[in-house]
């Protein structure tokens, strides 16, 4: 299977950013890379839930982070085992998975103890007693595996139930009852004793592969053949014992599958132990991880639409592979150390963009994504209002409009009233609908937007507001703050301030410095309108 993709946008999505990851990642599947998802960074806003509404469009997973994770480490699948595995097995799995323990799991695959080397060394101290199998509960299996044997009649299902005797034993004159195991040679004449015991599992050793040893026709237990010497089987069977005795489940270190590398290597630097279980939330084990595993990780494959700066995006960036950037923004300080696929074009919407790849690929687009991509170019452009619109994100959208059999015009106006009902939201929730925070020269500046045709309700939050603006500049160690409140029936945007260098807007459009907001006719693009004349003067400043 090929690496996984994530798509998305940045960390405050308006309906462009959520619209362009839905439509990038099908775009991306039906062009050849099926491992691709579609992801947001943050809550779906109003305006954005209207048209996935409109479009029966589920949102994208929520994702806060692509920093390395225990799921980016190749996990060893194979080294556990469970309680009734034999103390041989065990032992030969630690030796061939470097760690000195293994996790031990239930029939679920649940983490229920570890076993190490040294809890194993135990076992080997115990003397094997006649009675030893039974007691330990030993499966049949246990012996079948450890001895390599192969059966004549019924497989035995279950645990032992009897005593165990060898050869010596049986020319003693040992009695016999049906569920006990016998071990002899196939050429010893306690053969025929064991035989005779009834309802026994008898053990032949010395058998090679290719030879068959004569039943005698009343004896109707099991007959397990192994080539094998008397000695080694008699080595081996203190070894087919369930580790059940030695497990520990008291002092368990294990690590979670979302958990960071970060996280995990400060752990694993200060344990005594080499190998950890990796498990899911409900505790199922995935594999094991050594502290080498740290050293070979996959790094998570993004692409980023509709923005291109490390400050916009998700925590974790610099850790992963940035193989992709479709925008419409100004192109920052954002670095890669690969080459990578760019396409950033002066539209007034990225998922103008998108549209023309599919028309360049000549991919059909679908009525939801149709819809989609519509109304990511209905909310960027504000119905066409904004100095950002070009001729082709309007040729885009009348296209788009037919394929998803909407009125352009009604269905636009009807998604913007539909996020502009400022009544029930809060005011960090307003701030925070749409907010970007941007670099310019020495200073720190947010600005967020939000469409709206509810000046009442704009101007009875406008103290509470104001005092939001200035708490998250103090908080995030930002200089200004700015709130554009865009109404494409007035025609224009209120801006409201908060912040240390309200100054930087006084210089940019004409604000005095008593003033905390003021409209301004036919401004509707914080790219082209706001952001350039902040740029020049915090560059000069």
């Amino acid at each position: 299977m090929s690496q996984m993709t994530y798509v998305f946008g940045h960390q405050k999505p308006d309906t462009d950013s959520i619209c362009s990851a839905i439509a990038y990642a099908y775009f991306k599947r039906e062009t050849g890379s099926p491992e691709t998802e579609a992801c947001r960074l943050g809550p779906i806003n109003k305006e954005t839930q209207f048209a996935l509404d409109t479009f029966d469009v589920k949102p994208p997973r929520l994702i806060k982070s692509v920093k390395p994770q225990v799921s980016d480490i190749h996990l060893n699948n194979d080294a556990m085992v469970t309680e009734e595995n034999s103390i041989n097995h065990t032992m030969n799995l630690i030796i061939d998975n470097p760690g000195r323990s293994l996790p031990v799991v239930d029939d679920q695959k649940k983490l229920i103890g570890i076993i190490s080397l040294p809890d194993i060394m135990h076992a080997y101290s115990d003397p094997f007693q006649e009675d030893g199998l039974m007691k330990a509960k030993t499966p049949y299996r246990n012996i079948i595996k450890t001895l390599n044997a192969r059966v004549i009649g019924d497989t035995p299902s279950g645990d032992v139930k009897g005593c165990f005797y060898n050869n010596s034993q049986l020319a003693s004159g040992a009695k016999l009852n049906p569920d006990d195991v016998v071990l002899t040679t196939r050429n010893d004449s306690s053969r025929d004793t064991a035989f005779a015991g009834g309802n026994a599992y008898v053990i032949i050793s010395d058998v090679p592969e290719d030879m068959d040893i004569p039943i005698p026709d009343g004896f109707t237990g099991t007959t397990i053949l192994t080539e094998k010497s008397t000695f080694e089987v008699i080595r081996l069977l203190e070894q087919v014992m369930p580790i059940r005795p030695y497990v520990n489940h008291d002092t368990m270190e294990f690590f979670m599958v979302s958990e960071t590398l970060a996280d995990v290597k400060s752990n694993m630097l200060s344990s005594p132990h080499n190998r950890f279980p990796v498990v899911t939330d409900d505790g199922v084990v995935l594999g094991t991880i050594t502290k080498s595993s740290l050293l070979d990780y996959q790094r998570k494959r993004v692409i980023l639409v509709d923005h291109n700066e490390r400050t916009q995006s998700i925590a974790g960036l610099e850790d992963a592979e940035i193989a992709e950037i479709i925008d419409h923004h100004r192109v920052a300080e954002i670095q890669t150390d690969a080459p990578l696929y760019m396409r950033v074009e002066p539209l007034g919407c990225t998922c103008t963009i998108i549209t023309k790849m599919y028309q360049e690929k000549d991919v059909p687009i679908p009525k939801k994504i149709a819809g989609l991509l519509l109304s990511a170019i209905i909310s960027d452009t504000l119905l066409f209002n904004s100095p950002t619109c070009t001729e082709q994100d309007k040729q885009a959208a009348q296209a788009l409009a037919k394929i998803a059999d909407v009125n352009l015009r009604e269905y636009g106006r009807s998604m913007l009233i539909a996020g502009s009902n400022l009544g029930d939201m809060t005011p960090k929730q307003i701030i925070g609908a749409d907010r970007k925070i941007f670099t310019m020269g020495d200073y720190k500046i947010e600005i967020s937007q939000i469409n709206t045709g509810d000046y009442k309700s704009l101007f009875n939050k406008l103290k509470d507001l104001l005092a939001q603006m200035q708490e998250n500049c103090e908080k995030e160690g930002a200089d200004l703050a700015i709130l554009m409140v865009t109404d494409i029936v007035l025609g224009g945007s209120e801006l409201l301030i908060a912040g240390e260098q309200r100054h930087l807007v006084r210089d940019a459009f004409g604000i005095e410095d008593e003033d905390i907001s003021q409209f301004f006719p036919g401004m509707f693009s914080r790219k082209k309108q706001v952001v350039p004349p902040l740029m020049r003067v915090a560059s000069e400043a």
